[in-house]
């Protein structure tokens, strides 16, 4: 057995210093789990945050320095187009991937593993610090291990397929090198059975600090649920927030203040990736707002329907206000100062952006959250299950679905009925550039259809697809010879 197997799962993390590319050469928090570790309330704090920390990758969130962020992924989808090498996303969206190809299919297995050993090693080792730690935060901190081992794996096998189940650390000699690839519906009956004991033990509060809470876990099994078509019980989830008296969350009055500008404390975000200038920080504002090598399609633009305010705060157009141009003040090339040239189909991102940022550069703070979850998705997922599951004419499902159009600012026309094509679409306006577009096109099993149909470059050149599952990473497959069977196709 190669040496390198012990990279199939990541032993541990490092508390202070998670992003780093070789775990094992630094001390690990397996390695502190003797005496110079687990003896205080701190210590299993310090654990749970490097369970947090999964998310602070390019792949899942944002980081300084970086190329892209993680919603580039809808790149792969028909609401964006991409130039630059971010991730390979460029290489998977023309088609002809394979096990070597690298960039995201790499790293959201990598990270995801990653991020669940974390939640792992925590797990098995709260125990050593139950006798002075109260019930009830013990139960939490389980409760929000539990809740991001389950965001991990609902990532892993929405993008490959079977994937190995581990609840424990892996070590050398543990057995590891012989584990199997478990199936998708092993996999999300643990996540279920995980999110049933994680609900009840989390906060019923409004999202403040980072930390889980448990509409977060609610929002997640609702996913969970509808990737894998089971609607009825992806409807009767989502209700049992939605139609709690005590709700803690709420659509936001402001669209765009929900991605820059009006974060904190915000009643419609669920869960986000939490950042803080100057100490922590990304590059959004340099990546998206000047490089503006992610771009919105004319596909997507065509899909909002006339008079929808929502694309002047998701996209910019020539001609929109634009402080990146100090001689026209508009969005347009001649005078613009951005590091690269306006997108071939003439738009670019403005959401996320903050409008104030003038010419950003490496040196520059952004520190927006990157918002993984928030209530306009709850509300539409729901109307959504209601629908297939031949509940479309309850009235809750259609005011679901007309509590997102009208919101504050919004104010969009109301539909007198659901359809399959008018839920499908106002998710694809309302959550634009949130980086979850590409799974619904896949758990809608209409990709093969419609990314064929997106070009990828200013001639028109067509994309080409290749099938709903990534391969397994070559680097996993060969340290698993002989154990594992790629996905049909590569």
């Amino acid at each position: 057995m190669k040496t390198n197997t012990i990279k199939l799962f990541i032993i541990g993390v490092i508390v202070s210093c998670y992003a780093c590319d070789d775990f094992l050469d630094r001390n690990s928090l397996t390695d502190l789990s003797t005496d110079a570790f687990w003896k205080t309330e701190k210590d299993a704090q310090k654990a749970l945050v490097a369970a947090y920390s999964g998310l602070r990758t390019q792949v899942y969130a944002a980081v300084k320095a970086a190329a892209g962020v993680s919603m580039d992924i809808e790149a792969l989808s028909d609401n964006a187009g991409l130039t630059s090498g971010f991730q390979s996303y460029n290489t998977i969206l023309k088609g002809g991937i394979n096990a070597s190809t690298g960039g995201a299919i790499n790293n959201y297995w990598k990270d995801s593993y990653a991020g669940i050993a974390a939640c792992n090693y925590f797990l098995e080792n709260a125990a050593k610090v139950e006798n002075i730690v109260s019930i009830d935060n013990m139960n939490k901190y389980k409760a929000e291990a539990l809740f991001l081992r389950a965001y991990y794996y609902n990532e892993l096998i929405q993008l490959y397929g079977a994937v190995p189940l581990t609840l424990k650390s892996e070590y050398v000699g543990s057995g590891y090198e012989k584990t199997p690839r478990t199936s998708k519906e092993e996999v999300v009956k643990q996540l279920l059975a995980d999110l049933d004991v994680a609900i009840p033990n989390l906060p019923h509060t409004a999202y403040m600090d980072g930390h889980a809470v448990r509409g977060s876990a609610i929002l997640l099994k609702v996913r969970i649920l509808m990737n894998n078509h089971r609607y009825e019980e992806a409807a009767e989830t989502a209700w049992s927030l939605i139609g709690d008296s005590n709700n803690p969350f709420e659509l936001a009055d402001d669209y765009s203040g929900i991605f820059f500008g009006k974060q904190e404390n915000n009643p419609e975000i669920m869960f986000s990736v939490m950042f803080k200038a100057p100490a922590d920080y990304h590059s959004l504002d340099q990546m998206v707002g000047s490089r503006m090598s992610c771009f919105p399609t004319q596909d997507l633009l065509e899909a909002y329907e006339p008079g929808d305010p929502r694309i002047k705060m998701t996209i910019f157009q020539i001609g929109d206000p634009w402080i990146q141009n100090p001689q026209t003040g508009t969005f347009q090339q001649e005078g613009s100062r951005a590091e690269s040239v306006i997108p071939y189909t003439d738009m670019a991102w403005r959401k996320w952006i903050n409008p104030g940022a003038y010419v950003p550069t490496g040196t520059y703070t952004s520190d927006q959250h990157i918002v993984k979850m928030r209530y306009a998705d709850l509300l539409l997922l729901y109307a959504e299950a209601m629908f297939e599951s031949g509940e479309g004419t309850d009235p809750r499902a259609l005011k679901a679905l007309n509590d997102v159009r009208s919101r504050s600012g919004v104010e969009m026309p109301l539909k007198e009925v659901l359809t399959r094509e008018n839920i499908r679409n106002e998710r694809r306006v309302e959550l634009a550039y949130e980086g979850l577009r590409y799974n619904d096109l896949i758990r809608w099993d209409i990709a093969k259809d419609v990314i064929p149909q997106i070009p990828y470059d200013k001639v028109g050149t067509k994309r080409r697809y290749d099938g709903n599952l990534w391969p397994v990473p070559q680097t996993q497959m060969d340290i698993m010879e002989g154990v594992w069977t790629q996905n049909p196709g590569f």
